[in-house]
């Protein structure tokens, strides 16, 4: 609708009038209001000043893995996710605070998230006042919680793929509220289903009912693109082995294709499905797609089925019991004594598995942005041992406090985040060892590692400045560029990192460091060990124009300059643009 846009605003008048009965009539509608809906969607939509620094000590295979573990804040790290990520996790599945009135609820007080997440780190708000839970008694209690969880799910949405799924676990006490909001971020119309898992049994002492379960929504990207989640198939028929794959054969297929009104004799094809059924049939048995099975004096006809690629439905009753995620953290060396409600390694595995059984080699990615205990990567870790998929994971995780009276304070652990890592790092280990004759059968190796990363500011203060800034301030903010453009303390990698993820990179690039004409650079090499991005950062050395010469002569498809190397020489730098310019390299300064 082009006509509802002049001078670059939208007309609004004009907009009702193209919608005409399309329009609502009244401020009347339904849906799901609350104290700070309006400010939470502005919440999502604001950019971030933020980026994500590397941390090669808490990491794991750092060169060669493809999974990545994220500290911080899970909205402010959304929101740096969108730029590669962006219509790419294939599955996310989310254990978010319940609200008991216990849990770690996010502050919300509106104001910047990277500066909300920082204070918080330090424990303690302006007021000296400890940020931690989310009381009743506090006032706003729903409100606060739908306030946080709002723009986490619009930001969430953005990143999957258009057969993508997002499962949510959750209990009595939001669960109406999770379920409306869903509904309105994901549509309604694109609903799988609420499943029931049973968590408990026993309970006796309950004033009411015996509560055994919780709830996990289901909402697809897209319902017309999705697949339903899927389990290994309980084959009955007869498996066979053909072209080196296991085969099963379906005996009475055309019966449901047809109801009770078909037949599987292939001497009654003609008469009950026609002549162009039949030459079907025959084109098939020729093909190998079709087997003829003797049955008296007639045949069934068979189908081949790949058991790779068959699979049964979810029921919307799940059996997960919470003291096997406990009994899962006390196999890894006694971690069960950090966690009060872990989730089931088996539960998160069947999701996983469901999202991804006929997907399993494709590079799916997995997210949580609610790591906790890191359930979820473990998961994948296993599958991919079990089956030899080569599945990723991106878990995010707030670096909250450890309560210092509790277990894991006292056996060293300061951040839930350190526990989590711990888990993860010990559950591959583990994995490794279950799983030695599947991995050891296909001689191929299990990805056991992962990048750790951290929340924090951006390295480049021409990037902290809002759009809302006055006109003498913005000037003055581009003549102190002219001294410096990034922080001193930031390290290349701190700086590399950044500039990628602005340019729309993965967290798990292949990076290497080299020297060219005595320059330490970064190169980013592409899928065939190609230069793709060749990046000199070091802004304590200018270098001399043969110097950068030789860079260009590498040959990158793009070559990336900090700023500050340049020492406010704009005549160097007009001749490196000018040799990246003939030589077709796209030259970018940061």
């Amino acid at each position: 609708m082009p006509e509802a846009i002049a001078d670059g605003k939208v007309d609004v008048e004009k907009l009702k009038e193209l919608l005409d009965g399309d329009a609502a009539d009244s401020s009347e509608r339904f849906g799901l209001f609350w104290p700070g809906k309006k400010r939470a969607l502005r919440t999502a939509q604001e950019p971030t000043t933020a980026t994500l620094r590397p941390d090669f000590d808490n990491s794991k295979n750092w060169a060669t893995t493809k999974n990545v573990f994220i500290e911080g804040d899970n909205l402010e790290v959304l929101k740096i996710l969108q730029k590669h990520y962006h219509s790419k996790i294939k599955m996310i599945y989310i254990d978010p605070p319940y609200n008991t009135g216990k849990d770690f609820i996010y502050p919300d007080n509106y104001r910047e998230g990277l500066d909300t997440y920082l204070e918080w780190t330090r424990q303690v708000n302006e007021e000296g006042k400890k940020l931690s839970s989310n009381p009743e008694t506090e006032g706003r209690y729903h409100s606060n919680w739908l306030n946080m969880m709002y723009p986490r799910l619009k930001l969430a949405r953005n990143l999957l793929t258009d057969d993508g799924v997002i499962l949510i676990s959750i209990d009595d006490n939001e669960f109406d509220n999770l379920h409306k909001i869903a509904n309105e971020v994901f549509g309604e119309g694109n609903e799988i289903g609420v499943f029931s898992v049973t968590k408990a049994e026993g309970g006796g002492l309950a004033r009411h009912v015996i509560k055994g379960h919780d709830y996990l929504l289901a909402y697809a990207r897209s319902i017309v693109a999705f697949k339903p989640l899927m389990r290994p198939k309980d084959i009955r028929g007869k498996i066979v082995e053909k072209d080196g794959e296991d085969y099963w054969i379906e005996e009475d297929w055309l019966r449901k294709e047809f109801g009770k009104y078909g037949t599987c004799l292939y001497e009654e094809i003609v008469q009950w499905h026609g002549e162009s059924k039949k030459a079907e049939i025959d084109e098939g048995l020729a093909s190998g797609a079709y087997v003829l099975l003797p049955r008296e004096r007639q045949h069934i006809v068979g189908r081949y089925r790949k058991v790779s690629e068959d699979g049964s439905k979810f029921y919307s009753i799940l059996k997960h019991l919470n003291k096997n995620g406990v009994k899962d953290l006390a196999e890894l060396g006694g971690l069960d004594k950090y966690f009060e409600y872990p989730k089931p390694l088996s539960l998160l595995k069947e999701l996983v598995l469901g999202a991804t059984i006929f997907t399993k080699n494709k590079g799916e990615i997995i997210l949580d942005f609610f790591a906790g205990s890191g359930t979820t990567a473990q998961a994948v870790l296993e599958l991919n041992a079990e089956d030899g998929g080569n599945r990723r994971y991106i878990v995010i995780q707030l670096p909250e406090p450890t309560d210092e009276k509790s277990e894991a304070s006292k056996a060293g652990y300061r951040r839930i985040t350190e526990i989590t890592r711990d888990r993860i790092s010990r559950a591959s280990d583990r994995a490794v060892e279950q799983y030695s004759a599947e991995i050891n059968s296909r001689g191929e190796g299990v990805d056991t590692g992962f990048r750790s990363y951290s929340l924090a500011d951006t390295n480049f203060s021409k990037w902290k400045l809002s759009s809302d800034v006055e006109p003498d301030a913005l000037e003055q903010h581009m003549l102190d560029l002219r001294e410096a453009s990034s922080a001193a303390e930031a390290t290349p990698d701190d700086l590399l990192t950044e500039i990628l993820l602005k340019q729309g990179y993965s967290l798990t690039e292949q990076i290497d460091s080299s020297v060219v004409a005595d320059l330490d650079v970064k190169l980013v090499l592409d899928s065939d060990g190609d230069p793709a991005v060749l990046a000199y950062l070091d802004h304590a050395r200018k270098p001399t124009l043969e110097q950068l010469r030789a860079l260009v002569e590498i040959n990158p498809q793009r070559l990336i300059v900090l700023e500050d190397v340049f020492h406010g020489d704009d005549e160097l730098k007009t001749n490196l643009a000018q040799l990246c310019k003939s030589r077709g390299i796209e030259f970018w300064t940061a």
